[in-house]
């Protein structure tokens, strides 16, 4: 009688953990407080792309190409030959990040080789996002600028 009483026991006992594990779950899965930070919310309006570098384009074209490696002419150019290839739509849920600040991003990686940390703070646009389209971007580049490259078979043989 007592093994029974001790193993009735433990049975409710088992329900009440797993009850509480699963309302320590839901708990974890609601512990989001914001979608977005609200500093990185502000990126259209305090954001490199939709200050500084609009502000250097139109004032001072050389702390333009400073910034980038690259100037005002060159960077549109540029951004047409990628721009079909790179284009989100915006969704109910998010406005889609401009190809501009894409390129802006990138090339100012591939100018500084500033971590994606800085490239958050300058940009206000996620680290973790940055990481996601950059190889995209990169790839769109190298893909535009494939006609204009020359390699010579001259390069790669040894003497």
């Amino acid at each position: 009688m007592s093994t029974d009483i001790v193993r009735a026991g433990v049975v409710i006992l088992a329900h009440a953990i797993k009850k509480e594990l699963k309302i320590k779950e839901k708990q974890k899965l609601r512990h989001r407080k914001v979608w977005v930070k609200s500093w990185i919310e502000r990126r259209h309006k305090y954001g490199a792309s939709s200050s500084l570098l609009k502000e250097l384009k139109e004032e001072d074209p050389v702390a333009y190409r400073n910034i980038l490696r690259l100037d005002c002419t060159h960077f549109d150019d540029l951004l047409e030959m990628v721009h079909g290839v790179l284009k989100k739509d915006d969704t109910k849920m998010r406005m889609a990040i401009p190809v501009a600040t894409k390129l802006e991003i990138t090339l100012r990686y591939l100018a500084t080789g500033d971590s994606f940390k800085s490239l958050e703070y300058l940009f206000r646009i996620p680290e973790s996002t940055i990481s996601k389209f950059l190889p995209e971007v990169l790839t769109a580049i190298s893909r535009a600028l494939l006609p204009f490259i020359e390699v010579s078979e001259n390069q790669f043989t040894t003497t």
